[in-house]
């Protein structure tokens, strides 16, 4: 347990990437203290709205909604001062946004910061009910139109007229990408900081990367782990103890309980507690171990069972997800655009999760929550706004990732032989988890890690000059 509290204690908020990412972002901030000058920053932050079409396709649909914002100038020279734009993923957006590194940059690049409420997320709701009919205006395509719209109106009416970089990570990330790629003559460039900007139906290479960095030894503890639970799920009275092992008596469905436990060890991979876990799974019983990390971040990030759980999105009503994680809204989003299904790795010997966690699972639960019964069709986000990130006539974008991040499958990177583009700028830092190079930087961060924000400023530096 002290082994967690002591790794959240020096890291800082960025962006979310599912829920996981979320709670994790969310359980650094409260345990971190924030410093003097983040409290004299998030004193000067200020919280605005901008009346948003709800339908900006429909000229004849004149419904708007409240969008929220924040924006900070303490950095800014002027009014021709540059801006980073902070585009909110899939969570409520806060003053928060500006605790990372966007700060740092301001302040060295002398620039305005604004973060923009996703629609959909946290108060930025065009209904009172998240019914799939309401939902049918959440997209990639209205999120992008509507950070157009809501820059140009902050270009005039709080007169930020210099040039503007856009910023963001994971899914935010690849909205960063998309908008540089989408609006060229709004801003100038974009960090896409682990952004998977390729939509995946069957995320199966999330689990290979996760069997991967684990190691033979611990892979093999965890895989004596999914054996038994698979066989116990023929067992009701022996299911039910297990799910007392994790607190997850909750969970009705048993395929979202076998979710859980395959999240939880994907969690250990993903956010640097590998050897913590793997040295539970070894000093005892597998699943005694499995099940005893998984209290522990119970207790350290804040959360339950329920938490980013198919369950935990039943709620039509936005204020259960106001101050949390978007779960309804995302599962939404993966159901009609972008897959990122994590499902079990086809060849069983690079899994590390059951193999009932594959698409039929997912497409089951699009059904339950939606009604939806097709699977994910996610040629639209590739076709419109993958691909011409592929071309020469896209310039102007970073994309750095971890070495450790399981997304980075789904983004740019050499690993994935899908550099073909000399205009962008493509980082993997070693040793690293997801979206690092956005937390608050500090003396001790690895070489690498200094190396890509040290690159962001060259190249941001170079765009704006």
């Amino acid at each position: 347990m002290k082994a967690l509290s002591v790794l959240l204690l020096f890291l800082s908020v960025s962006a979310s990437a599912d829920p996981k990412e979320y709670y994790f972002q969310r359980a650094r901030a409260r345990q971190q203290r924030m410093t003097w000058e983040e409290q004299e920053q998030q004193a000067r932050t200020e919280e605005g709205s901008f009346d948003q079409r709800i339908n900006a396709l429909d000229p004849k649909d004149t419904r708007t909604f409240a969008q929220r914002y924040y924006v900070n100038t303490q950095f800014a020279a002027g009014k021709d001062s540059p801006t980073l734009f902070y585009l909110c993923g899939e969570a409520t957006c806060t003053a928060d946004s500006f605790r990372g590194a966007i700060s740092t940059y301001a302040q060295e690049l002398k620039a305005n910061m604004i973060a923009l409420e996703h629609r959909y997320y946290g108060k930025s709701q065009p209904f009172a009910e998240l019914t799939t009919e309401n939902m049918k205006f959440l997209s990639t395509d209205y999120a992008l139109l509507d950070a157009s719209k809501f820059q140009e109106h902050a270009m005039t009416a709080l007169g930020f007229s210099g040039k503007w970089i856009v910023v963001g990570g994971s899914y935010a990330g690849s909205l960063a990408a998309y908008y540089r790629q989408q609006f060229p003559h709004l801003v100038v460039g974009a960090l896409a900081s682990s952004g998977p900007v390729l939509a995946h139906a069957n995320f199966e290479e999330y689990d290979r990367h996760v069997a991967t960095v684990a190691g033979p030894e611990c892979l093999a503890s965890i895989k004596k782990v999914v054996a038994q639970l698979d066989a116990t799920l023929e067992k009701p009275e022996e299911l039910k103890s297990l799910k007392v092992k994790f607190t997850a008596e909750k969970l009705v469905q048993d395929l979202d309980f076998v979710y859980l436990v395959a999240d939880m060890g994907a969690l250990a991979i993903q956010y640097g507690y590998r050897d913590h876990f793997c040295e539970l799974l070894k000093a005892s019983d597998p699943m005694e171990g499995y099940a005893q990390f998984t209290q522990e971040i119970y207790k350290s990030w804040g959360i339950d069972a329920l938490s980013g759980s198919a369950q935990g999105a039943v709620s039509l009503d936005p204020k259960d997800y106001e101050g949390d994680f978007g779960t309804r809204q995302w599962f939404y989003q993966s159901c009609t655009e972008y897959g990122y299904w994590q499902n079990a790795y086809h060849d069983e010997a690079l899994s590390a999760r059951s193999k009932r966690i594959n698409p039929g699972y997912h497409t089951e639960l699009c059904h339950r929550l939606y009604g939806i019964e097709t699977p994910v069709n996610t040629t639209h986000i590739n076709q419109k706004f993958y691909l011409p990130l592929l071309l020469e006539a896209t310039t102007g974008i970073f994309f750095p990732n971890g070495s450790r991040d399981p997304w980075m499958n789904l983004s740019i990177a050499k690993e994935n032989g899908n550099d073909f583009n000399p205009n962008t700028t493509l980082i993997t830092i070693d040793g690293a988890s997801h979206c690092d190079d956005l937390r608050r930087p500090k003396d001790t961060d690895s070489a690498a890690i200094k190396s890509a924000r040290s690159t962001f400023l060259g190249l941001a530096k170079g765009w704006l000059n």
